[in-house]
């Protein structure tokens, strides 16, 4: 018998039936507020933005790895950092320099290379830089497959005829292709009346060359804004800049055959034997072979001998070989640290460790090791086959000879104590 108060509960089902009867709606999808023009319609959920935190969490890791690096007061390397904003927009002028700050190198005992300074301006009038000036003029170059943000073309090559034309390096924010924005920076040298040497720092791969030879194109170009749309593929204008460079020669232990050298950017192979000079269309396998065997010449003849013959040249000012179909250009290289610019490097690197302290307060960082791999037992059993070795065509590679002494043992001890004090 049920207590008079009890009430029993009302079927879903039932419920849902008198609601459509009555014309009610029990949608639990959020609706758009009364009064205005959609009121009434159903409204979007709102989600977290994806990836965000994950983001904020990557960049606060790299803020603190680069605050430890500052506070040891040793040699600080160039790192690529996440982007504050797109290079299209000039907005957070502030947070773009400090950012880039935080991302450049710094170096020991007063070897520094001079940074484009944030107030290389004509007038030099007061402003909101380190100093208390204007700040540098930045602009923005792309295509279709790069966006890029720096100093504008006519101050760094300002800064540079100032200073005797060193090596310097210039803050960039970089925007490729499919890819997330992020901040750098790329170091550059003036060769010649129109041509840049350039080399993008703490970032390797495809990605580096591309932001590389970007910054060269605008340097070098003499309309700017239109650089970049004059170079529809930025990898193969660097592959073609570096190839004009040639390679160079190394001797080799040989009776007949004096220096050999291999070209990556034309998988070229020259040979040099007296006074001529011969090229082939090999692997840089087979080039490593000859050139790391005690009989070259025997190598040579088994492997290369018999490949598609290249026409080579040697340049008689800087000794590289090039392709014959290939317009040479000397490599000029970067220079030395100049010693300029101290005052406002010691600056920026006070000011990075500021910045990257207040952006990792709490944070430790963290350093990625890969997991020891599972143990796996090697012995093989009493009905294992030997493996067959696999015939290569290449001669076996030269044994080091073993050492002894003093040195040996320390390196033998250091491979077998991994426990360490």
């Amino acid at each position: 018998m049920l207590c008079p108060s009890y009430a029993a509960p009302v079927p879903l089902s039932l419920f849902r039936a008198a609601a459509h009867k009555q014309g009610m709606s029990i949608d639990s999808k959020p609706r758009q507020p009364k009064g205005i023009p959609v009121g009434g319609q159903y409204a979007a959920y709102a989600h977290a933005e994806p990836g965000t935190s994950l983001d904020v969490a990557r960049h606060r890791q790299a803020m603190a790895q680069r605050r430890e690096l500052f506070r040891a007061n040793g040699f600080v390397p160039a790192a690529t950092l996440q982007a504050v904003n797109s290079p299209t927009t000039t907005e957070r002028r502030e947070e773009w320099w400090n950012r880039n700050f935080v991302a450049a190198e710094y170096g020991t005992g007063g070897k520094n290379y001079p940074q484009m300074p944030d107030d290389n301006t004509p007038s030099m009038h007061t402003g909101q830089a380190m100093s208390g000036h204007r700040r540098t003029h930045r602009m923005n170059y792309g295509n279709k497959d790069i966006q890029l943000r720096m100093p504008s073309a006519t101050a760094i090559r300002r800064f540079s005829q100032d200073n005797g034309n060193p090596t310097f390096d210039v803050p960039v924010s970089v925007s490729l292709k499919g890819g997330a924005p992020v901040q750098g920076w790329v170091r550059v040298t003036k060769t010649g009346p129109h041509t840049w040497e350039t080399t993008t720092l703490g970032g390797k791969g495809d990605a580096g060359d591309q932001v590389s030879e970007a910054v060269a194109a605008v340097l070098e170009s003499r309309r700017v804004t239109m650089a970049l749309a004059r170079v529809p593929d930025l990898l193969k204008a660097r592959k073609e800049r570096e190839a004009a460079k040639g390679a160079a020669l190394t001797p080799v232990s040989s009776s007949w055959i004096d220096e050999v050298g291999f070209d990556e950017n034309t998988n070229t192979m020259a040979t040099r034997i007296g006074d001529k000079l011969y090229g082939h269309k090999v692997s840089k396998q087979f080039f490593e072979a000859v050139k790391t065997s005690e009989r070259p010449g025997q190598v040579f003849n088994k492997l290369v001998r018999a490949h598609q013959r290249a026409a080579v040249v040697q340049c008689g000012k800087c000794r590289h070989f090039t392709s014959a179909l290939v317009s040479h250009t000397c490599p000029s290289g970067h220079k030395a640290e100049s010693g300029i610019g101290l005052a406002h490097v010691e600056r920026a690197r006070k000011r990075a460790e500021s910045v990257a302290a207040a952006n990792s307060h709490g944070i430790n960082p963290v350093t990625n090791v890969a997991p020891a791999p599972t143990p796996v037992n090697t012995a093989p059993s009493r009905f294992a086959q030997p493996v067959p070795v696999k015939k290569t065509g290449l001669p076996a590679p030269r044994k080091p000879e073993s050492e002894k002494g003093p040195a040996a043992l320390a390196a033998h001890l250091k491979s077998t104590d991994t426990a360490g004090f």
